[in-house]
């Protein structure tokens, strides 16, 4: 088991025992018979980085709130659908290539609805060189749509990266 599913293991039975939002430690997709919201957006998103017009404050706003926020290891990231547009736009000029692993390695949603849990790889290709990140999280959701996402990323070893 890796380093990054233990600790998802480790947050899902200290969930369940009672130390923070009841969760199902289930496939949300296989749960609620769709796919979360915050799966739609990361394949929408995967569309949209290889689309020049793709990321757009209309496209960010069916799955953000005005003021959603993304935080990476424990920094904001992005915060508001501007500047969701802007830092994407900006990553989409220096990679070759990126994609946000679907269906996620694990994910599960708090029994309110309103937490979802992911752990996720992402593929990368900047400079010739291909990158393999782990990321897990969660995204709080409100009304519908994804009001943060906060993960915390690590780069794989680099036998373990793969290429597109």
């Amino acid at each position: 088991m890796t380093f990054f599913k233990r600790i998802l293991v480790t947050v899902a039975i200290l969930l369940g025992l009672g130390f923070g939002p009841a969760a199902a430690p289930v496939r949300a997709e296989a749960a609620q018979g769709q796919e979360t919201v915050l799966v739609q957006m990361f394949r929408w998103w995967n569309a949209a980085i290889q689309d020049p017009d793709g990321f757009t404050r209309e496209a960010f706003g069916r799955y953000f709130t005005e003021d959603g926020a993304i935080m990476i290891n424990g920094k904001v990231a992005v915060k508001g659908l501007d500047d969701l547009v802007t830092h994407f736009r900006a990553i989409q000029k220096r990679v070759e290539y990126v994609e946000i692993v679907v269906p996620f390695e694990e994910e599960f949603v708090s029994a309110s609805g309103d937490r979802i849990f992911t752990y996720h790889l992402i593929k990368s290709r900047a400079d010739g060189k291909d990158v393999l990140m782990h990321a897990m999280g969660y995204a709080d959701i409100r009304d519908g749509k994804i009001a943060l996402i906060h993960l915390v990323r690590a780069e794989a070893e680099p036998e373990s990266a793969g290429s597109k």
